[in-house]
């Protein structure tokens, strides 16, 4: 793991100690507001709101336009998004 991937770790962990959710975290390092990601991948900031606060889990078609406005593998979402991927490989052949 690399420097930089360590500290955005313990980024994340200090934000989920303060209440924030992953995906709200991932979508403030990305520096974007819920509007403007939800501009991005064409979705209301609701359902951008929706999605961070655990009301609903966004469509896979969603979750791989997230991961990828946000710079993050679909699992690192699946994780961010409360989906347990846990014995899932990374990549397959």
């Amino acid at each position: 793991m690399s420097l930089g991937q360590c500290d955005r770790n313990l980024r994340i962990m200090t934000n989920l100690n303060q209440g924030k959710s992953e995906l709200r975290f991932l979508r403030e390092a990305a520096e974007l507001t819920r509007s403007e990601l939800g501009r991005r991948i064409g979705v209301s900031e609701r359902q951008i709101y929706d999605w961070e606060n655990g009301i609903k889990l966004p469509r896979i078609d969603r979750a791989v336009a997230l991961a990828r406005e946000l710079g993050v593998s679909l699992q690192t979402m699946c994780r961010a998004i409360g989906i347990d991927v846990t014995g899932i490989p990374d990549e397959e052949l």
